[in-house]
């Protein structure tokens, strides 16, 4: 039995099949994907429906989905009301704007979305807004924190829900552990709830972090911060769509490394 995380996989849905079939994949195995599916490559809603029908697999919230709830969520209460454009708005940047932003990609997601009939669109919707922001696993004698970007400065025991944190949700999901550039407060020792935990994330491009490999391809960035807590980002810049890119997949527990290339 494997229990295996990655994350950021950003639409290029063959390449996570690919991984799949790597790891030989099977019913007995667990997979958490830690956010970010969506955006920049066109497949990412396929990513999401095939996690939503795998009972062994389970999808942490990433930035780029809060804004895809963001958004689609603006979007339909406005044309509710008959509001259609900037005009009837009133607004000079929209939730919409900043998902369809070049930076973040959204416009073929939600050009994707569109093409879905309704009942599918809303079970999506529904999927990830009962998504968890972060969730606490323990493999053997090794404990786990599992978040797309961040955490929370209070104890919540083994998971915390979007749903029960929406005030929280933000953060978790944009700032980053692991920033060349972090809010002072991130580094803190007393900050974080569980110090004993490894904190696994996304959101940063390990690349950014100057963890390559000798071909210049993405690694798995182990960080340690002040107060000797231990990050393991796994994001390997599939948003980079490049050579370099690739899906970094970490082994709970053995902490085994395993990578599957973009081409």
């Amino acid at each position: 039995m494997g229990i295996y995380a990655i994350s950021d996989l950003h639409g290029h849905y063959s390449t996570y099949i690919k991984l799949l079939n790597r790891l030989k994949f099977s019913d007995d195995d667990f997979i958490y994907v830690v956010g970010d599916v969506i955006d920049r490559g066109r497949d990412g809603l396929k990513i999401i429906l095939d996690v939503m029908q795998r009972p062994n697999a389970e999808m942490i919230l990433g930035n780029h989905e809060y804004m895809m709830i963001e958004a689609i969520d603006y979007i339909r209460k406005n044309e509710s009301e008959g509001k259609v454009t900037k005009e009837d708005l009133g607004e000079a940047f929209t939730p919409v704007d900043l998902w369809f932003h070049p930076a973040n990609g959204g416009k073929p997601t939600y050009n994707a979305f569109c093409r879905l009939d309704r009942e599918t669109q809303d079970k999506i919707l529904d999927y990830l807004k009962s998504l968890r922001l972060i969730k606490r696993v323990t493999v053997g004698d090794k404990h786990y924190h599992i978040s797309h970007s961040y955490s929370v400065g209070y104890k919540f025991g083994k998971e915390l829900f979007y749903k029960d944190a929406l005030i929280d949700a933000e953060s978790v999901v944009w700032d980053s552990l692991v920033d060349d550039r972090p809010p002072i407060d991130m580094l803190e020792h007393d900050w974080f709830a569980y110090p004993d935990d490894t904190y696994i994330v996304g959101h940063v491009f390990t690349q950014r972090l100057g963890c390559m490999d000798d071909k210049g391809r993405g690694k798995i960035c182990r960080l340690q911060r002040r107060g000797g807590i231990d990050v393991v980002d796994v994001d390997c810049g599939m948003a980079l769509n490049s050579r370099s890119s690739r899906i970094g997949c970490f082994e709970l527990g053995t902490e085994r490394e395993i990578y599957v290339t973009y081409k």
